[in-house]
């Protein structure tokens, strides 16, 4: 994919993956609040900030300028991260983005519908975890702004859609039981997006990573197992997962631009 530059010194490479790694020396315009900028990239530190106001103030009521503000910075510096208030709400949406990307290139490889399921509630429950963005923060800003955000909807309407096709095709190969597929579906995103939350809650920022990973794939074993006709097929199934590093490729969906 061809970078594409949105500042001076920064270029986005979309979704595609590299491996994770620590977070550079932020670069730009100091932060108006020094300790924070140890702690956290100055991107980082925006998208917080806007997530943070777009649940207190409303969208449409928040501005650049409050935003700049709540993240310590000149307004200046904000236009040096994002260009607008829409490319930071396009941030916000990156949660139902990255696993969508991940289940269209598995779904167009091999394996199984039930090894693919188990690929994709792992990452997905893992990335969750790891990104800098709370899924349930935007889940409720967008349950209360749908206007706003109707493509945080469309986009999950999708995950769920990839999600009970999968149950669908390993149903007809007589290898799931039967069930509402998509009830499943949804029960299922609940489930990893509570388990993110957990994680996220409960989780020193140093032991996230592996934390994430362990997490996430207790979540792909308990709901691929409780919908097996013969739930000691999961072995089979976990070993088979076990030989793609989709932890890696999570870790790297978490990451912001700045970051990879």
């Amino acid at each position: 994919m061809t970078p594409e530059p949105i500042g001076p010194e920064l270029t986005v490479i979309g979704r595609d993956r590299r491996t994770i790694r620590s977070v550079p020396r932020s670069i730009g315009r100091p932060r108006n609040d020094a300790e924070s900028a140890v702690t956290t990239s100055p991107r980082t530190g925006i998208v917080n900030a806007a997530t943070r106001l777009f649940s207190e103030k409303g969208y449409t009521q928040t501005t650049m300028s409050d935003i700049a503000r709540a993240a310590g910075l000149q307004q200046s510096s904000l236009y040096y991260w994002f260009r607008n208030k829409e490319q930071l709400l396009g941030e916000t949406l990156l949660v139902n983005r990255a696993p969508l990307k991940f289940i269209s290139d598995v779904g167009a490889g091999s394996g199984s519908p039930a090894v693919k399921l188990y690929r994709l509630l792992r990452f997905d429950t893992m990335q969750l975890a790891l990104s800098p963005i709370d899924f349930n923060e935007i889940q409720r800003i967008a349950h209360d702004q749908r206007t706003e955000f109707h493509q945080f909807w469309t986009d999950y309407e999708r995950l769920k859609d990839w999600v009970a096709d999968l149950i669908g095709a390993a149903i007809a190969e007589g290898k799931f039981i039967d069930c509402d597929r998509e009830e499943t579906a949804g029960l299922l995103l609940n489930f990893d997006e509570g388990a993110q939350k957990r994680t996220r809650l409960h989780t020193d920022e140093g032991d996230r990573v592996a934390e994430a990973i362990r997490v996430a794939e207790q979540v792909a074993v308990i709901s691929v197992r409780g919908l097996l006709k013969r739930p000691s097929e999961i072995g089979r199934i976990s070993s088979q997962a076990a030989q793609f590093d989709d932890a890696a490729v999570a870790a790297r969906a978490s990451q912001t631009p700045s970051e990879a």
